[in-house]
């Protein structure tokens, strides 16, 4: 079994990377359609279609720089990311290209702590603003 080391996943806007994540976790939610009718005996029917998906992904990280905190609490203001990218480490030895999540993301909650060891710390909430694309790991 192959290990990847967890500071290796990163978060990036446009290609540049804004925060290194320590903690994150992927969650993908989909709403399911019930279309039971009185035929089915009581037994539940559900349409393989979600009737809407969603992935939210909290997140602990570091970064070196403010962008993160500029482009949540600057001038700007702005609460929906776009280009985000969420990069994977590669896994597997025989693979040169990441898994990959891309797509807009509204940042719901952002929180900073003190410098460690010269990089700021933060926890973040995006959540997926329109379509989203996953890219398995590959060669």
């Amino acid at each position: 079994m192959v290990a990847n080391v967890g500071r290796d996943l990163l978060i990036k806007k446009n290609s540049i990377v804004i925060g290194g994540i320590r903690n994150g976790t992927i969650d993908w939610t989909g709403e399911s359609i019930d279309v039971t009718t009185g035929e089915d005996a009581g037994v539940r029917l559900l349409l393989e279609a979600s009737s809407q998906e969603q992935i939210d992904v909290p997140i602990d990280g570091i970064m070196k720089e403010e962008l993160l905190r500029d482009l949540t609490i600057g001038a700007s203001g702005t609460r929906i990311l776009t280009d985000i990218e969420i990069e994977w480490p590669i896994s597997d030895p025989v693979n040169t290209t990441p898994a990959t999540l891309t797509g807009d993301f509204r940042l719901s909650s952002y929180s900073e702590g003190e410098p460690y060891n010269e990089a700021i710390t933060f926890s973040a909430t995006l959540e997926s603003s329109g379509a989203f694309v996953y890219t398995p790991e590959a060669a």
